[in-house]
């Protein structure tokens, strides 16, 4: 028997309006479907019925199938000859673990294609009436984690919040607020500095605060998770350019595209 073939698919920020159409082509070709808590409801309708889903949730505080486990299962269920695809909140090579399993793939001679996909990074600050290079406002941005291995906390890039024209998104940062404040504090950025919360961007029940970052850690116990920091003048945009609209769509399992 031949080997099977690996998809890692990134699914966007939730909105299964955002897929793009390669990855949702791949979903519905599916044998096996690897999928986590992360990822919305209306995309896992779209599994077609047929396609054998399994649970490898990663959520903090629960028990979930490590690194190693999800990369054995993969590598098991392709050796089979079956068409394995792992769905992958945002981008699979943003801030998430596509790498590790592409390249331990590869290396057990599994076939593995990568579908991109919106990061939130990039969807949150829309989808909230937030433009992150607006001119005038910013002249670049950085992405960060304030997450590492271990559940240590990652707060290297602070120095970026002192840059002019400069955003900051912060992604795996909501739980980590009252250290960030606390450090940037520190460094002496400007405790007024602009700072948004965007929580469950392209959903239907996405929202927003704005805050500066003195209050930062008040505010995070009022944002529900998933959420993303924006850090940066262009929040003030957030009252002047238009949200992102989640429109109320009916789900199925099974819809026919042509390869």
């Amino acid at each position: 028997m031949m080997n099977g073939s690996l998809y890692l698919i990134g699914c966007g920020p939730g909105d299964a309006d955002l897929l793009t159409l390669k990855a949702l082509k791949s979903i519905q070709n599916l044998d096996v479907a690897l999928i986590d808590h992360l990822l919305t409801q209306e995309i896992i309708d779209l599994i077609p019925t047929r396609t054998k889903v399994v649970f490898v949730g990663k959520e903090k505080g629960c028990h979930s199938s490590t690194q190693d486990e999800i990369n054995t299962i993969i590598v098991s269920y392709a050796l089979q000859g079956l068409r394995v695809g792992r769905l992958k909140c945002g981008d699979p090579y943003i801030f998430g673990r596509g790498t590790e399993e592409a390249i331990y793939a590869m290396e057990c001679g599994i076939h593995t294609e990568v579908i991109p996909g919106i990061s939130s990074a990039l969807s949150g600050p829309l989808s909230a009436g937030i433009a992150p290079t607006a001119r005038g406002y910013a002249t670049g941005m950085s992405v960060v984690s304030a997450h590492l291995a271990g559940d240590r906390v990652n707060l290297s890039w602070i120095p970026l919040l002192g840059m002019t024209s400069h955003t900051t998104i912060v992604l795996m940062g909501l739980s980590r607020a009252g250290q960030i404040r606390d450090e940037a504090l520190r460094a002496g950025i400007d405790p007024a500095l602009s700072v948004a919360i965007v929580s469950n961007a392209t959903s239907a029940n996405q929202s927003t605060i704005v805050t500066i970052l003195d209050d930062l850690e008040h505010a995070a116990k009022k944002a529900p998770k998933p959420a993303i920091l924006i850090f940066g003048d262009v929040v003030a945009l957030e009252s002047k350019l238009p949200k992102y609209i989640h429109e109320i769509k009916e789900t199925t399992h099974d819809i026919a595209l042509s390869s």
